[in-house]
């Protein structure tokens, strides 16, 4: 996900995601004074393997990597799958009052408000016990946190001070609603959103928002569709018909289903406002074009 307003600079140091979601949000400190767009910029040459999502100072924010890629930020294979990192500027030493002073404060809570509504993270600190017993813990937590509960580095930020109470309300406020650049959202979007990517981009599974883990069962109910569609051209018939037996079997492994209900459900959601939106721009065209030529001949 690329957090809607917030400036992109891609940097290096991008991997891959065994399951394409997030859980936690990690903390940092940069250990300078740099401003994020320093921090950005020099994470788009790095090469020691070190990246993260998100760089944040008194002023800005600059998210550097797309949240489904996996960030090199925390020493330990759980927190470098399983976290979004979000390094700060500052160190280990300043006061509480400095870091009240020195960090934007409303556009951290609006993008991380974003960030824990996309993958249904909770706005709390994860105890250690927690983060070892659970690596996909949905919660925030310090690389210190995650030094004490993974081992891998020897950081111990974003240290003492830090004012984990400022950054928590910040958050909540944003999601309450006081900040108005936050996505306006009673949940029912976040739900269309969670299916038609899942639909679009060929999950089994819903990967974010209310219905997280959900069995895609939009591709059962469209598969009708696609072979009635698929007759024009016998190549794509058979490639969509491939790919429409790998999700129908992802389907009957999740066990009965009511179809009634799924398809009420499908109708509910799928408007042609969703459907319009989910369709890629090249694809759109196509569909466009080929309607023109039939309705004209």
């Amino acid at each position: 996900m690329r957090v809607p307003g917030v400036p992109y600079v891609q940097g290096r140091n991008a991997y891959t995601d065994a399951d394409g979601t997030k859980y936690g949000v990690a903390i940092h400190n940069t250990a300078n004074d740099a401003t994020a767009e320093g921090e950005a910029s020099y994470a788009t040459r790095r090469t020691d393997g070190i990246s993260a999502h998100f760089y944040c100072d008194a002023d800005s924010l600059i998210q550097s990597l797309d949240t489904t890629s996996r960030a090199g930020h925390a020493g330990s294979s759980e927190g470098n799958q399983n976290a979004v990192a979000v390094e700060i500027t500052g160190t280990n030493a300043k006061t509480r009052q400095w870091w009240l002073d020195n960090v934007d404060w409303p556009e951290l809570g609006r993008v991380l408000a974003i960030v824990c509504k996309h993958y249904g993270i909770a706005v709390r600190r994860a105890s250690v016990a927690e983060m070892r017993s659970n690596p996909k813990v949905r919660a925030f937590y310090g690389h210190n946190d995650m030094r004490l509960a993974w081992g891998g580095t020897t950081h111990t930020d974003p240290g003492p001070n830090y004012p984990w109470d400022k950054l928590f309300a910040s958050v909540n406020a944003a999601l309450a609603g006081e900040d108005t650049n936050v996505i306006e959202d009673s949940g029912h979007g976040l739900v269309v959103m969670g299916r038609m990517e899942a639909l679009v981009k060929g999950y089994d599974t819903v990967k974010f928002g209310p219905t997280l883990g959900e069995a895609n069962w939009t591709v059962r109910a469209i598969r009708a569709l696609a072979t009635a569609v698929a007759g024009v051209d016998e190549a794509t018939a058979a490639r969509l018909r491939a790919e429409f037996d790998q999700l129908d079997a992802a389907v009957a492994a999740a066990g009965e289903v009511d179809e009634a209900a799924v398809a009420a459900q499908l109708l509910a959601v799928l408007t042609p406002q969703a459907i319009a939106a989910a369709i890629p721009p090249e694809l759109a065209k196509d569909v466009a074009d080929e309607l023109a030529a039939r309705l004209s001949a």
